[in-house]
């Protein structure tokens, strides 16, 4: 396959999400697949020919993420977990996925006589889905903030307390060789904090720090 042998729509998709170089492109026979750098996870963008065409190769798609592009200039909508949209609308969208992959944790591995760290990814979908509905923007309108769940006192530590919390609970964290946490999203929006379903997590189940971290996150705003 040579670039210049690809038809004038394939060219034209491509051309609006190549430089968005939080993933790597590859363009087969009829799609392009966008292998987000740092997770791994995959975006597909297909060419259809029409909405209805799209619609049903979205109830026949694999698991992953799903691209459908279709002629005219005011589509975009989810059909069974796809995005079906204009060409206008695919270069934001592919941002905003993007935005939605958060890192979320690590373990140190052996591999080759070295250790590597593997790192963990969350895809927040179902929040990127309220959000395009909403018109809410990343960093602005809302943030994501790793937290961890704290097996002593059962309460959600953000990120940058984390050490000095479980020193308190008699814990060395540089001694550990695996953390995982949970992505949670600050809203300043409506001031409160939503975990990957949507569901609202209330304050009482955040440490002091936790809560601290938040409420100056509110007043920042």
């Amino acid at each position: 396959m040579k670039f210049e042998s690809l038809d004038e729509k394939m060219k034209k998709v491509y051309a609006k999400v190549r430089s968005l170089d939080d993933f790597y492109w590859y363009i087969e026979d009829h799609r392009i697949l966008g292998i987000h750098k740092k997770s791994g996870m995959r975006i597909r963008i297909t060419i259809a020919e029409s909405k209805e065409e799209a619609d049903k190769l979205a109830k026949e798609k694999e698991a992953g993420i799903d691209i459908f592009v279709v002629p005219g200039k005011g589509t975009f909508y989810v059909n069974n977990g796809a995005f079906i949209m204009s060409l206008k609308y695919l270069r934001p969208t592919v941002q905003d996925i993007a935005d939605h992959i958060v890192w979320a944790g690590f373990r140190i591995v052996e591999e080759d006589g070295r250790l590597k760290q593997e790192d963990f990814y969350e895809y927040l979908g179902g929040r990127l889905i309220e959000h395009l509905k909403q018109g809410l923007i990343n960093g602005r309108d809302y943030v994501f903030w790793q937290f961890y769940k704290c097996k002593h006192c059962n309460k959600y530590v953000d990120i940058d307390s984390f050490a000095k919390h479980m020193k308190r609970h008699g814990e060395d964290v540089k001694e550990w060789s695996e953390e995982r946490y949970e992505v949670l999203e600050i809203n300043f929006t409506d001031k409160k904090v939503y975990n990957k379903f949507g569901e609202e997590v209330s304050l009482d189940e955040f440490s002091e720090e936790a809560k601290d971290f938040i409420k100056e996150s509110f007043e920042g705003e």
